[in-house]
């Protein structure tokens, strides 16, 4: 097995921690054994990148969430791989210390996977840390009982092993939970992404969409198969193998998504949008600016400003447009910038941004002289695709990019 607390498969079910010496039994599985080594040493090597890469790429993209998740994965996949490749030299000792790494970090990936999922889409501020301290405290317990087994042999008695057993299988469901709130929080997040952000693939997150129920699925197939081993049931002999290896593909995902995609909610706005939240009503907004201190008259000069830079220096056609770029080229900070755009254009940023875009696209599309492709419009326009340009022009102007320059191109007075 490649995911945490993995254990060695054999044919009957030894003695607890057994250090017989193997046996013929033992050789007729050493071809199961050899798979899901492998399957274990892929799945270190791509979680032990990622860790390092995460960790080399900082707040600014990855996140501490993200890279300390690759790194608790990694360190119990290690064991597990240990266990896989040494169970028979390891002894009863040697396995229970080894459970003090691996049993608390496997109860700290849902924690912090979920912690990514709210930090990425409200900031560095988005979970208090008297709330951060109750997400750590079953990997505390966890630990605290891996010692003292490791300490005691606890498991030797009947109350002991039961204890074991429960701590040992309990972070599948915890984990599962937790994943079930990153899927919540997802649901509900465009309203405030949409006041930073004006590129809809970004806004879909569809990776994260995707891969929260993936890694989901994986461990809940990962619960069932404990639940056959503990009832000795049969099984596909692969099975280990397969899941080991499903497992590599979906940490390189996370990992090749999760190291590239920026943080979404900038500091100084996060405190203005509860991740998950509905959009507040008009009279409500004014609420979220009450202790700026910028009258009517400066909103209304902020916002002329904005609309000439992006006007002039067209920036609207940087594919990578958002919140925090647009502060660095007008000078203005975030805060305002929101403020002015909700206050004196009553528009969040994604319509402000995608508004100049549209404009122009449509200039483009009913320009007969104009024979460029609707690909091609749309990647000069600031489009990162031909899906996402036809999404938002339709969603600003009421029919598709084709449709609007077929009309464009009817003669005045045809019927449609």
């Amino acid at each position: 097995m490649t995911l945490p607390n993995a254990e060695p498969e054999r044919n009957t079910p030894p003695a607890p921690y057994d250090r017989r010496p193997p046996t013929a039994a033992d050789r007729l599985v050493l071809p199961d054994t050899a798979f899901d080594l492998a399957a274990a040493s892929a799945s270190f090597g791509v979680t032990a990148l990622s860790a390092a890469l995460a960790c080399a790429a900082g707040d600014g993209r990855a996140g501490r969430s993200l890279a300390a998740f690759f790194l608790c994965l990694a360190a119990s996949t290690f064991v597990g791989m240990v266990m896989v490749g040494a169970d028979t030299s390891l002894g009863a000792a040697g396995i229970r210390w080894a459970r003090t790494i691996n049993i608390p970090a496997a109860y700290l990936l849902g924690p912090l996977l979920y912690r990514y999922v709210v930090t990425l889409l409200a900031g560095p501020r988005a979970m208090p840390p008297i709330l951060r301290s109750w997400h750590v405290l079953p990997a505390a317990l966890g630990l605290a009982f891996a010692l003292a087994n490791a300490i005691g042999a606890l498991d030797e008695t009947p109350l002991g092993a039961a204890v074991h057993l429960f701590v040992f299988h309990a972070w599948v469901l915890q984990g599962v939970a937790y994943l079930v709130l990153a899927a919540l929080r997802l649901r509900g997040t465009r309203a405030a992404l949409e006041e930073v952000s004006a590129d809809e693939a970004n806004l879909r997150l569809a990776w994260l969409r995707v891969l929260v129920p993936v890694f989901g699925a994986l461990w809940l197939v990962l619960g069932a198969d404990r639940l056959f081993t503990a009832l000795a049931a049969e099984r596909w002999r692969l099975f280990g193998f397969a899941l080991g290896w499903a497992t590599v593909f979906a940490v390189y995902a996370l990992a090749w998504f999760g190291l590239r995609q920026r943080m979404l909610m900038p500091a100084e706005l996060a405190p203005h949008y509860a991740p998950g939240a509905a959009p507040p009503p008009d009279a409500a907004k004014d609420a979220r600016y009450e202790r700026s201190g910028l009258s009517t008259a400066e909103l209304a000069q902020i916002a002329a400003d904005l609309e000439r830079v992006v006007r002039d220096e067209r920036l609207y056609a940087d594919s990578a447009l958002d919140l925090a770029s647009l502060s660095d080229r007008s000078g203005w900070p975030p805060n305002y910038i929101s403020q002015a755009l909700n206050q004196a254009l009553g528009r969040n940023f994604f319509e402000f941004v995608n508004g100049f875009r549209i404009r122009e696209a449509a200039r483009c599309l009913a320009d007969p002289a104009d024979g460029r492709a609707i690909l091609d419009i749309a990647m000069a326009c600031g489009f990162g695709s031909k899906s996402t340009f036809n999404t938002v022009f339709k969603r600003m102007t009421g029919a598709t990019p084709s449709d609007y320059r077929r009309r464009a191109f009817e003669p005045a007075g045809s019927d449609v």
